[in-house]
């Protein structure tokens, strides 16, 4: 594992995770890769594909937004336990809905308006992403007592 994360790095993976292409991930895989890259964890990579089924507000729904639900499995992952996880999940959740300015996790209401395919949208979810990945760094660097760089 790193000694030292950088928020700005993985903002900027989680955004181009994001982008549309054939390398394309879902917002759920992007937070998850952003974040597996800047820690570089003791377990393997292929953990980004728990994320596939969160994107577009997991599973297709319109619910919580898979970037938010990508840095929640992660936390559980690098802290083990419900004990460590649950409150800084909640932390987590509520720095999401505030840092989006809609004050919600539904991507249904994140997305309202837009259609799936403009710009707007797509820039839009690229910067969920970096807010749930940078805020769940964040939170780890704390949590594990490891340098953050911003």
């Amino acid at each position: 594992m790193r000694d030292l994360v950088s928020i700005s790095a993985v903002e900027s993976a989680a955004k181009a995770n994001n982008r549309p292409g054939p390398d394309h991930m879902n917002c759920g895989e992007s937070v998850i890769a952003a974040l597996w890259d800047a820690f570089e964890p003791d377990f393997p990579r292929s953990v980004v594909s728990m994320g596939a089924g969160m994107g577009k507000g997991v599973g297709g729904s319109g619910c919580i937004c898979g970037a938010l639900a990508g840095g929640v499995a992660f936390l559980g992952l690098m802290l083990e336990t419900k004990e460590r996880t649950k409150p800084v999940a909640a932390e987590l959740h509520d720095a999401f809905c505030g840092g989006t300015g809609r004050h919600t996790p539904c991507c249904r209401i994140l997305t309202r308006g837009l259609e799936w395919t403009s710009t707007e949208r797509i820039a839009q979810c690229q910067a969920h992403c970096a807010l749930a990945a940078a805020e769940t760094a964040r939170i780890l660097c704390r949590e594990l007592d490891i340098q953050l760089e911003s």
